[in-house]
């Protein structure tokens, strides 16, 4: 039987690595990663400590494997040297790499480990007084990580998930799990199909060429959008990987009220393009990225009320007006 894990000597030996010997850490969240803020007593710098262990089996993958993890982080070095974006800088180990490996042989568990620095702020709620403002300026940052992945000659081997159809298709079968345990109607489970259906047509047919499809932030949204005053700053690269970049902005609109998301979309075309057409593939992103987190959280059983509660309005809406191919960003909260 696999013994309990010490998460405080987990971050002790974590820290070691980095030459940080004197500090205070406190929990932020256990999501795709086990994420502290690192308080370094010796120099008093703040750091984000992040050791990649997902809280559930459906949140594994490759963007968890040494190769993945890297990739991330020569992602988000090169974001920091060729754009003006205020974002958290890798820190490298004490070996001079920026993945460590944690080595706990009692708990016979050996996760990796990233520090990053960190950056003050706060979680978007969309109800500051200037939140109209920041929904424009999280447009604004979006476009800025579009144009640069557009232009940016990604290393190779770049090891990073890949958001075609085919990482989705797999959805079907966790979400069948969700019906077998009755958190979904057969009638919500069958509209789930039919809009999963349309949506690998609308993949099938876009093609990926170099200004639809690039690296993308793929999870910039709720608690992954930080602001300080007017500022922005995007954090949590974790799910960075190859997608289209409509689809990023459907992901980032989950998190918005219509108004909200209506200055989002004007913030993005200050930089890039969007036509009437577009609307298609923003809202299958929008859609899956729904579906996503139902997906991820299904085998948590802390998260089955929230499921429960939210799917009927999710099929009964959102579902029915893509499927019944109408307009529903702007008008459907």
């Amino acid at each position: 039987m696999k013994k309990t894990i010490n998460y405080d000597k987990l971050i002790k030996v974590a820290l070691e690595h980095y030459g940080i010997t004197d500090f205070s850490s406190s929990f932020i969240r256990h999501n795709d990663n086990i994420t502290l803020k690192i308080n370094n007593n010796e120099d008093n710098n703040s750091y984000v400590l992040r050791i990649h262990s997902p809280i559930t089996s459906g949140l594994q993958g490759v963007q968890h494997t040494f190769e993945g993890i890297n990739a991330e982080m020569e992602l988000l070095n090169s974001l920091n040297k060729q754009t003006s974006l205020p974002l958290q800088k890798p820190v490298k180990n004490k070996k001079g790499n920026l993945v460590s490996t944690i080595v706990d042989v009692e708990s016979n568990f050996f996760p990796l480990a990233t520090l990053l620095s960190w950056k003050d702020g706060v979680d978007f709620t969309g109800k500051e007084l200037n939140s109209e403002k920041l929904a424009y300026e999280v447009g604004v940052v979006l476009a800025q990580l579009h144009n640069f992945s557009n232009n940016w000659v990604v290393p190779q081997p770049f090891i990073r998930p890949n958001y075609d159809i085919e990482k989705y298709r797999n959805l079907t079968e966790r979400l069948q799990y969700g019906h077998e345990i009755k958190l979904f109607t057969s009638r919500q489970y069958n509209v789930i199909l039919d809009t999963m259906k349309y949506i690998e047509i609308i993949f099938d047919r876009t093609p990926k060429v170099n200004n639809s499809w690039g690296i993308i932030h793929a999870d910039l949204q709720g608690g992954n959008i930080i602001v300080n005053n007017d500022t922005v700053i995007p954090i949590d690269f974790g799910f960075s990987g190859y997608g289209y970049y409509l689809f990023d902005i459907g992901i980032t609109l989950t998190t918005f009220n219509i108004n909200h998301r209506k200055m989002v979309l004007e913030g993005y075309k200050t930089l890039r393009v969007l036509n009437e057409e577009d609307e298609l593939l923003i809202s299958a992103g929008f859609i899956l990225a729904i579906f996503g987190a139902f997906g991820f959280m299904v085998n948590n059983q802390e998260s089955h009320e929230w499921i429960q509660r939210r799917i009927p309005y999710v099929t009964q809406n959102y579902c029915k007006a893509f499927l019944d191919k109408k307009s529903f960003l702007l008008e459907i909260e």
